[in-house]
């Protein structure tokens, strides 16, 4: 074989040569490819499994949370009444619903007074509760207490530790005011 004939056949090899390693070289890139697409999707899926396991998570916590405590709408007033019995005439000047305790003795007095009553005085003065008057054969007595019986029960017995004929004479309550904000 001549020397150019072999040079050929060299030349031709190694062409061929090449190309067959450029494929297998570009196979391999190519498979590189997708196995770097495979990795890609796989972190995609579990970054998603986990952001939606976070959010699960989150939900849960916010179902476990108490709820929020209430919140004031508003408040309350205090409210006053007074009794201001007179010894002439069995007169009772009274007062319902006082701003102060000041105001409710000042209109018990003045109711007692524009009913003719002599000599009156304020006997109690009560805020947000019930007050009694309770009379005797010899004398009067008054009590509070959150209720009207109560107050009765308290006042009567009382009464009957030193007098007779006990009863009730009078009762009223007063009541706070709610305010709305």
């Amino acid at each position: 074989m001549s020397m150019e004939l072999r040079d050929m056949k060299l030349q031709m090899l190694l062409v061929m040569g090449l190309l067959v390693s450029g494929g297998a070289h570009a196979q391999m890139n190519n498979n590189q490819y997708h196995q770097q697409q495979q990795r890609i999707q796989n972190q995609n899926h579990a970054a998603e499994q986990n952001r939606m396991g976070y959010m699960t998570q989150q939900q849960q916590m916010q179902q476990q949370l108490p709820p929020p405590p209430p919140q004031p709408t508003g408040w309350w007033e205090t409210t006053w009444g007074a009794i201001a019995p007179s010894p002439v005439g069995g007169v009772i000047g009274e007062a319902l619903g006082a701003s102060s305790k000041e105001e409710a003795e000042r209109t018990a007095l003045a109711d007692c007074e524009a009913k003719g009553g002599g000599a009156c005085r304020v006997d109690i003065a009560y805020h947000n509760q019930c007050a009694v008057m309770v009379v005797g054969e010899k004398f009067l007595n008054t009590a509070r207490a959150g209720s009207v019986d109560e107050a009765s029960d308290l006042g009567v017995s009382y009464c009957e530790e030193k007098d007779r004929n006990c009863r009730v004479h009078y009762s009223a309550c007063t009541e706070p005011v709610f305010h709305r904000y």
